[in-house]
């Protein structure tokens, strides 16, 4: 029985830190809240565009919600060491090697994840959705100024920041979903419910769903939709040389 009560009072404390530290980390955000915004939208920054908000709440409850969401993901590891810390007194050296290696590989693809989409694909999909943009060159610009004469058509992109966050959060959330397929295939492997040979007889299909889930996640570009279709090959063929350890 003392060890039940031993039990729930860590339990409880660990429970009192994640509380705490959720309110800590959601106020340490917001007051930093200028910082953040311009961390989030330097892809769409850097080529030379602007943010606005249409309402008068709009900004204050698009703050708020980036404020939030980030708190979310990164309390995420910080949830996952509580469990970590919870469960891994009461194992064996055996269990421990197993949850170590779980939990190692669980903190590479989160950050795998902030890098690969912050790094590489939402810089490509705002030079694609700026690209639409319509607009007289410069040169001819010139020559219609001489001549006052107005151009035919001009669109320009403007974007809200309510749509912007929107756009990350539905990127982000499938990207976080699709990285963690290899420590689900793993948790398989280990539960003995997946074989190796099930990924190693059907390369071929893992090749065509490699072209398949590029061309749907980045835009319309040969050489970017082959890099990610080649990471997404390399992620398939990991997951091959891992389950031959689990076999």
């Amino acid at each position: 029985m003392s060890n039940l009560h031993y039990h729930l009072f860590e339990m409880k404390s660990r429970i009192i830190y994640l509380i705490f530290s959720t309110f800590c980390t959601f106020f340490i955000l917001y007051y930093y809240k200028i910082e953040i915004v311009y961390l989030i939208g330097k892809p769409f920054v850097e080529l030379q565009q602007t943010f606005i908000f249409l309402d008068l709440t709009e900004a204050f409850y698009t703050l708020l919600k980036i404020s939030a969401i980030l708190t979310f993901l990164l309390l995420i590891p910080y949830f996952m060491y509580h469990l970590w810390g919870f469960f891994i007194p009461s194992s064996y050296q055996l269990e421990r090697n197993n949850l170590n290696f779980f939990f190692f590989l669980f903190f590479c693809l989160w950050t795998s994840e902030f890098l690969f989409t912050y790094f590489v694909l939402l810089p490509k999909i705002c030079s694609f959705l700026i690209s639409f943009e319509m607009g007289i060159p410069k040169h001819l610009n010139s020559d219609l100024v001489n001549m006052n004469c107005q151009p035919l058509i001009k669109v320009e992109f403007t974007a809200r920041i309510e749509s912007y966050v929107k756009l990350i959060v539905k990127i982000s959330s499938f990207i976080f979903f699709f990285f963690q397929i290899p420590l689900c295939v793993c948790l398989l492997y280990y539960k003995k419910m997946l074989h190796v040979s099930i990924f190693y007889n059907n390369r071929k299909v893992l090749s065509l769903m490699s072209l398949l889930t590029s061309s749907f996640l980045v835009p319309p570009d040969v050489m970017t939709q082959l890099l990610v279709a080649l990471f997404f090959y390399f992620v398939f063929e990991l997951l091959i040389f891992l389950g031959l350890f689990f076999e």
